[in-house]
């Protein structure tokens, strides 16, 4: 329902039906006055009422199949988006359902979302499976959807369920892997084991869907056991919690689960590979990240002594050197990392928010439109990249990328509805689609939700800028702590160069 309101709306169904009505009120009220003054029979309202009832069908279809352009009426395109759907309809792809807790104590919830978790990194580092991100994964957690519902939202031919049980210290995990065209079973599995032979129980499942999926690639790459230690594995899971909404809060506390993770397990390469990634966002974010360059240099160098020539080597590599504004030797590491592995979706999205930061607009519009097309659940890419065509004035494509990233976000806020990130963001888009009642109604939401983060308040910022509200927008800049580079070079800021308000925010900023 919520995707055939979005289509009417987008296709202005709503607005011509609004303004045939009161087109039609006003022509009932003419022809009461004119019928008795020129004679003409009484019935003859009563046909105008029915003529107008049925100009206001044909009206409504008219608009839901035509666009009205330059060049006259054209037929109205299905959806255009620059995201990639070819795996939908491939035998290549397939979402995984966070794995049931069918325990008598339902006390098994935190080990089931660790087998999730486990079983997407696992599937990820196969070549050429298509595999729904992890916050797609978890969207679907304790929804009743069938699997052609879950796989029609999520882009998959296939999608893969199962159960865990609990008994004593054993354990059983059930899987199944399910075609979703045909609704077919293709193979479903159970595994007995003591709790501490989990990752033998990943690996498994991993060869198993391998084989039902026949990729034909040969053995299934062992998901390799990044650590053993149950604590280290909880910091670490807490810490991508944290990391979802990137506010300033919830970034330092992300980074301090994921060294906590680290300290515990010197050797667990996801934790480091996070740790990286949060360094590299508070330095890109923040003017207050004197520490972290080091921090992020420390994850680094950690990730090339243990991985030196896996994906994720090149990529902490890269995040170390983006904090520390070596740009030139980041955007390398950036592309090695997604040569080595096209999956590794944040390598796309950072390498394009530090082309941008650099002022390489036309570059970083080119990597976000690419960055789109990594996650089905990436809302940020294309709202960042329809502001940067918006700005290069290809408006087309800056629409067609706002129209992915509101809807992708609306998606997200249906399962995370207090997530101000998704509201912040949302705002620009549906102010890129000219939708600034919508966009102002986000923005404010977004603020209420959490008025002192900085991050917020610098993207409200933006946003009141570019629709001209100046007085909000530097209210909201002031004491936003946002770093000096993305002030004086963010485009959404134009507007307030000439203020003595915004110089006055610019000279408190550090260095």
């Amino acid at each position: 329902m919520l995707k055939f309101y979005r289509q009417i709306r987008d296709r202005s169904v709503i607005k011509v039906g609004i303004a045939y009505l009161v087109a039609a009120w006003l022509v009932l009220q003419l022809a009461d006055v004119l019928v008795p003054a020129l004679g003409l029979p009484e019935t003859a309202v009563s046909w105008v009422l029915a003529a107008l009832a049925v100009g206001f069908a044909v009206a409504l279809v008219l608009t839901w199949l035509f666009d009205i352009t330059p060049e006259g009426l054209q037929l109205t395109d299905a959806p255009v988006t620059t995201v990639s759907t070819s795996s939908a309809g491939g035998r290549k792809s397939v979402a995984i359902v966070p794995f049931h807790d069918l325990s008598a104590e339902k006390n098994q919830e935190h080990f089931c979302d660790g087998l999730t978790e486990e079983m997407l990194t696992a599937l990820t580092r196969i070549p050429n499976l298509r595999v729904a991100s992890q916050t797609s994964s978890f969207s679907l957690k304790g929804k009743d959807l069938s699997v052609k519902e879950i796989a029609d939202r999520l882009n998959v031919a296939h999608v893969l369920e199962g159960s865990v049980r609990k008994s004593g210290n054993r354990t059983r995990v059930t899987a199944k892997l399910v075609e979703a065209a045909t609704d077919t079973q293709l193979w479903s599995e159970s595994y007995d084991s003591e709790l501490t032979d989990i990752f033998a129980i990943q690996d498994g499942i991993a060869a198993s869907v391998l084989e039902a999926l026949k990729l034909k690639l040969g053995a299934a790459p062992s998901a390799e056991q990044d650590t053993t230690n149950t604590k280290a594995y909880e910091y670490y899971l807490r810490g991508r919690g944290y990391a979802v909404s990137k506010s300033d809060r919830d970034i330092e506390l992300a980074a301090e689960m994921f060294r906590k993770a680290v300290a515990l397990d010197p050797k667990f390469i996801r934790a480091w590979l996070n740790l990286a990634e949060m360094c590299a966002i508070r330095v890109d974010f923040f003017s207050d990240s004197d520490t972290w360059p080091d921090i992020a240099r420390e994850a680094g160098d950690k990730l090339a002594e243990l991985v030196p020539e896996r994906a994720e080597s090149h990529l902490s590599r890269a995040f170390a050197l983006m904090a520390n504004k070596k740009f030139a030797e980041a955007e390398a590491g950036f592309k090695k990392a997604i040569e080595l592995d096209p999956s590794l979706c944040s390598a796309l999205h950072h390498l394009a928010r530090m082309q941008l930061h650099q002022g390489r607009t036309r570059d970083a519009a080119e990597s976000f439109a690419t960055a789109s097309q990594c996650d089905v659940d990436d809302y940020e890419s294309p709202i960042l990249g329809a502001a940067v065509y918006e700005g290069l004035g290809e408006v087309e494509t800056a629409n067609q990328l706002a129209r992915i990233g509101v809807e992708r976000a609306e998606r997200i806020l249906e399962d995370y509805p207090d997530n101000q990130r998704a509201y912040y963001l949302g705002a620009g888009g549906y102010a890129t689609l000219g939708d600034l009642v919508r966009a102002k109604e986000w923005a404010e939401y977004a603020l209420a939700l959490n008025p002192e983060d900085a991050m917020t308040r610098y993207n409200a910022a933006c946003f009141y800028a570019r629709i001209g509200e100046i007085d909000k927008a530097l209210d909201c800049l002031e004491n936003s702590a946002v770093s000096g580079t993305w002030i004086k070079n963010d485009a959404d800021l134009d507007a307030l160069r000439g203020h003595a308000r915004y110089r006055q925010i610019l000279e408190a900023l550090p260095g």
